[in-house]
């Protein structure tokens, strides 16, 4: 594998950061391309799998784009956060192969629960992956409402701020 000459010329620490930076990118992508793909499947199914109301009903055009807004932002952190700890598995991996330091297996364990977590949530909201999603108005009003919905996404931006953190400390 040729390396880049720049790559080796660059600080550690500037180069953990540009690595952190092109996760955070991919995720950014993989979750903006996840939401186009999945975007019509969630307003057909909010437009006409409403078991509380007989028939199809209209989205106004606010309503939409509010959803829409509100479904890409969460896909997309969600995707980032994922990237994130694949990275870490990563980061963890080649460490151990370096070393053999039997902790750095316990760390991926403990980094895998949260991939698990993370993938297990995005299944969840995408739906394309669940048939029957958002079966109550309870569940539609928070996402015309708020940008980030009833998803938790609060709390997996914190996650992600200290995912960031471990990676930058795993490279040193």
């Amino acid at each position: 594998m040729i390396k880049s000459s720049f790559l080796n010329e660059v600080n550690p620490r500037t180069r953990t950061l540009i690595f952190i930076l092109a996760l955070i990118v991919i995720g950014l992508a993989i979750g903006y391309l996840l939401s186009i793909i999945t975007t019509p499947i969630l307003l057909d199914q909010i437009e006409h799998d409403q078991p509380w109301k007989p028939g199809p009903f209209q989205l106004t055009e606010e309503d939409k784009n509010n959803i829409i807004m509100g479904y890409t932002v969460v896909v997309e952190i969600i995707s980032v956060e994922i990237i994130l700890l694949i990275g870490l598995m990563w980061v963890y991996f080649t460490t151990y192969q370096k070393t053999r330091l039997k902790y750095l297996l316990g760390f991926e364990l403990f980094v895998g629960v949260f991939l698990s977590k993370a993938v297990a949530q995005l299944i969840w909201m995408t739906p394309s992956f669940v048939e029957p999603i958002r079966q109550a108005p309870g569940v539609i009003r928070p996402l015309t409402r708020n940008l980030f919905g009833p998803f938790g996404v609060y709390f997996t931006i914190l996650e992600i701020l200290a995912i960031c953190i471990l990676i930058y400390l795993s490279r040193e």
